[in-house]
């Protein structure tokens, strides 16, 4: 007989010690996440938010990278563009965060209700890269020419996107986030520069 493997089987066993944390998360990206009717509404609420920081971060990036000689973005000029970019990702954290209060509830301080919250926030988080991955590291490449660092520069990006949303939705750490696409790891930096004022620093790292 088959058995249909589900995210919460995986978290079940993982919690368990039948499978390494390492071990759920490869199985994890196996499984496709299918949003409830709740984490849907948040991530379609925010797709105006969304929508207008890739335009921007299109219109930036192409008046910042002008002045080099081969139309590339430098240090100095994600510097140019990331005022008006940072902006509209304080607006989509804003606009995610108080959805999520309404949809989802605030922070619960019950473990088990909080994790279960977490798990929901991890499933919008998934669904937003899904959705704006590819787009963001689209516009990305047109800037910076190696495909590796392009990808790098965009998933860094991503996780300060995805931060400001936590931050604004109560979730100040992260290590209860299950997410198959997130490094819990640039989160939590994306977390400590946006806290820190140190986001033009954070991504300025990327292109080192």
């Amino acid at each position: 007989m088959n058995y249909i493997i589900t995210e919460e089987t995986l978290l079940l066993q993982k919690r368990a010690g039948i499978i390494t944390e390492s071990e759920y998360k490869e199985k994890l990206k196996e499984v496709d996440i299918n949003l409830d009717d709740k984490e849907q509404s948040v991530v379609d609420d925010v797709k105006d938010e969304m929508s207008s920081i890739l335009k921007t971060m299109d219109t930036e990036l192409a008046k910042a990278t002008q002045s080099t000689n081969e139309g590339l973005l430098t240090v100095a000029s994600i510097a140019i563009a990331l005022p008006a970019i940072m902006g509209l990702v304080a607006k989509f954290g804003k606009a995610a965060g108080a959805m999520v209060n309404k949809v989802l509830g605030k922070k619960p301080t019950d473990e088990d209700a909080y994790n279960q919250w977490m798990n929901k926030l991890s499933h919008i988080a998934d669904e937003l890269h899904h959705l704006y991955m590819a787009p963001l590291e689209s516009i990305v490449k047109k800037f910076v020419k190696d495909p590796a660092k392009a990808k790098q520069v965009a998933n860094g990006i991503f996780h300060v996107i995805v931060a400001s949303f936590l931050i604004a939705s109560g979730a100040t750490a992260v290590k209860a986030l299950q997410s198959k696409n997130l490094s819990l790891a640039t989160l939590e930096g994306a977390l400590s520069a946006i806290k820190g004022g140190e986001v033009k620093t954070f991504i300025s790292d990327l292109f080192k």
